[in-house]
């Protein structure tokens, strides 16, 4: 069986914090996974592992065969997390499961050409894209367990896939991702609220207007503008800054 978890951050002090988490949130974690987790089992993780090199051995001792998908904290070296016991580290990963074509990232995959982009990162469920599917996941809200990719949870997925349509809150709270509790502020907006993640949204409007036309769709550095206007969405370049970039690519 293949399950699916993201932003353990184990050890991490501010996360309880930020996020609402229980002190004894690591220990959860780990119940949680070697309770369910089987030797023969994979768990891909999609990143934000940890700060500290003691709980990514800890957790690389785990139960089941490990892959990582790096996340914007995971920094050490690919020979450390496989020493650690992870079998693969890679960027982002794509799967096919029952005939549904999945895309597992930490971040959201802009423009992404996958049935479905399951990603991490925000700890909330609000979604930016409104051109793409993609499946939110949130360690808050999963009871602090691994997600089962089984039949059941993928032929559920497929609807929305045939129908082209991004899951709403309550359909992804229904979609028996381990949900617990109800959707919150944050899960409408993101950790910075709505005016910020309102901007985000037209931001990436912006970029599908520039980068879906000619000349940027028929340069083959496709790859690299959307990584530029990531920056871009999220606020970190002006608009002019990010066309100056990107017209280096022509």
């Amino acid at each position: 069986m293949i399950y699916v978890i993201l932003d353990t951050h184990l050890g991490h002090e501010n996360i309880k914090k930020y996020c609402n988490r229980p002190a004894d949130f690591e220990q959860l974690i780990e119940k949680n996974w070697n309770e369910n987790i089987s030797a023969n089992d994979t768990v891909i993780h999609l990143g934000d592992i940890s700060f500290s090199e003691s709980w990514i051995e800890r957790l690389g001792s785990w139960n089941g065969k490990k892959i990582l998908v790096r996340g914007n904290h995971d920094r050490q070296s690919q020979d450390f997390y496989l020493n650690c016991g992870f079998t693969a580290v890679v960027e982002e990963l794509v799967i096919d499961l029952n005939n549904l074509i999945i895309l597992f990232s930490h971040r959201p995959k802009f423009n992404h050409g996958c049935d479905i982009n399951f990603h991490g990162h925000q700890h909330n469920l609000a979604v930016y894209d409104d051109k793409r599917l993609y499946l939110l996941l949130s360690l808050e809200h999963m009871g602090y367990k691994p997600l089962t990719l089984d039949e059941n949870f993928i032929d559920a997925l497929k609807k929305f896939v045939l129908k082209n349509k991004q899951p709403s809150l309550s359909e992804i709270m229904q979609l028996g991702q381990n949900a617990t509790g109800k959707p919150n502020n944050k899960d409408f907006f993101d950790g910075f609220g709505k005016e910020i993640f309102l901007q985000s949204k037209a931001r990436l409007e912006d970029c599908y207007k520039i980068l879906n036309n000619a000349p940027y769709n028929l340069t083959p550095f496709k790859f690299r503008l959307w990584c530029n206007a990531i920056r871009y969405i999220e606020g970190k370049i002006s608009k002019q800054e990010f066309l100056n970039v990107i017209r280096k690519f022509l």
